[in-house]
């Protein structure tokens, strides 16, 4: 019995001990409660005033974000005139160079052709006096007091040279030897 009783009473003071600290608990949990009341009014204009920076903050990024972007479109536009006005610039460049070649491309052709007209005209040159036509293909030119006989092609430009000449003027001509005959090639 004394056991029991030693039981109950130790029961008895830890039942006691239980309620008073629930009741500790109890009162602690109200005054938490008021504590956070009181503060949470606190976070709230704090957080207002937080999200009315924010939202500040955003309108600026949005408009510098939008000025950026007008600016990277001027800046675009600027480069696009500017590769346009070269681009022309080019174009004009390249037909003047074109314009140049193609002058420089006659000039060359001209030289060409008088090299070759020049150069065509193979033979001995000599000077004599004109005596006159024996034929239509036929001249005679004296070259150092020999009064000699010389084939012409008959309508050719040189044949035209030698008919507008009058006896007895001089002549400086080119011909060459073809077996027996003398054929001249072109008149000065």
């Amino acid at each position: 019995m004394k056991k029991i009783i030693g039981l109950m009473g130790a029961a008895l003071l830890a039942g006691g001990l239980l309620a008073g600290c629930s009741a500790d608990s109890e009162n602690a949990a109200p005054e938490e409660d008021t504590v956070e009341e009181t503060t949470v009014p606190a976070e709230t204009e704090e957080t207002q005033k937080a999200e009315q920076a924010a939202e500040d903050a955003a309108g600026s990024a949005s408009e510098s974000t939008e000025n950026a972007a007008e600016e990277v479109d001027e800046a675009t536009q600027d480069a696009q005139d500017s590769l346009g006005e070269a681009a022309d610039a080019v174009e004009e460049e390249a037909a003047d160079i074109g314009e140049t070649v193609e002058e420089g491309t006659d000039d060359v052709q001209e030289s060409i052709e008088n090299e070759t007209e020049e150069s065509s005209v193979e033979g001995t040159e000599a000077t004599g006096t004109f005596n006159g036509l024996a034929d239509p293909h036929t001249v005679e030119i004296e070259v150092d007091g020999v009064p000699n006989a010389y084939q012409v092609e008959a309508g050719s430009e040189t044949m035209a040279k030698l008919e507008a000449m009058e006896t007895g003027d001089s002549v400086t001509f080119v011909y060459v030897e073809n077996g027996e005959q003398l054929v001249i090639n072109d008149v000065k």
